[in-house]
């Protein structure tokens, strides 16, 4: 195998991972800053292509701009890839992968990632509303539809939609949706439970409720809206609300239930 003819001492030395494939998609060369990332020897890859190397260093010669190898006994390295072309003393044509090792920073990532996922699946509260999140509105469903199973009781789910009144592609401001937020808590009975199920869209849990009953509750709060009930908007606008209800049947669990109350607005 030819040596490559460019200053190697000065590539030697260079703390980024460098390594030449020619024209036979061959590797050519690779510095000692590379050998260390990988933790293999030039020996190892230098001569090789990937007919002759394993599968899980095919990616050496990909020119993606991230490379990801799964190392025998020493788990994964993440680098940071760069391509360019040049041409050795010898006038032969190269490609020269440039790499940095962002391993350490893939992995923090991935583990504030985690931690983040946790914390979301251990919060029950909206963050905006205080009141109850998806996963906690969800969890007060089942709860009633397991004990509406267990007992026959009744059970009647509103879902009510909040749209801007000058169009449902508006969001709504956030003093909008807590002024309805605080209204529908004053207003509901302490027996029911109201969640924010989506960033607008709110489902209230009535037990000992029928469906009749829950809907003339949920068409007066929307009247007392329309009629000025609402206090501290400012210039803020009065949410136009919607309204659905669904009441539990035999054979509906949570999910059941929840679809064909979004569905009923």
């Amino acid at each position: 195998m030819a040596e490559i003819s460019f200053n190697q001492k000065l590539f030697d030395v260079c703390p980024t991972g460098m390594l030449a494939i020619d024209s036979d998609v061959c590797i050519r060369w690779m510095n000692p800053a590379l050998e260390a990332m990988l933790d293999l020897t030039g020996d190892e890859l230098i001569g090789k292509d990937k007919k002759t190397l394993p599968v899980n260093l095919h990616a050496l010669f990909d020119e993606t701009d991230m490379l990801h190898l799964s190392l025998n006994g020493d788990g994964e390295r993440w680098l940071q890839r760069e391509v360019r072309d040049v041409v050795d003393g010898d006038n032969t044509q190269l490609r020269l992968h440039f790499y940095q090792d962002i391993s350490q920073q893939i992995m923090a990532q991935r583990e504030s990632d985690d931690l983040r996922r946790q914390v979301e699946d251990l919060t029950i509260t909206d963050e905006l509303t205080g009141m109850s999140n998806r996963r906690a509105t969800i969890q007060a469903i089942s709860a009633q539809v397991t004990r509406s199973r267990r007992y026959g009781n009744l059970l009647t789910l509103g879902a009510m939609r909040l749209t801007h009144p000058e169009g449902e592609d508006r969001p709504l401001p956030d003093t909008s949706v807590l002024v309805m937020t605080q209204y529908l808590r004053e207003r509901l009975r302490w027996a029911d439970v109201i969640g924010r199920y989506e960033d607008q869209l709110f489902l209230l849990v009535m037990p000992e409720t029928a469906k009749d009953d829950g809907e003339n509750l949920l068409q007066q709060i929307v009247n007392e809206c329309r009629g000025g009930a609402l206090e501290g908007l400012g210039e803020n606008p009065v949410p136009d609300l919607q309204i659905g209800v669904a009441e539990w049947m035999k054979g509906d669990d949570s999910q059941r239930l929840i679809k064909r109350a979004i569905e009923s607005i």
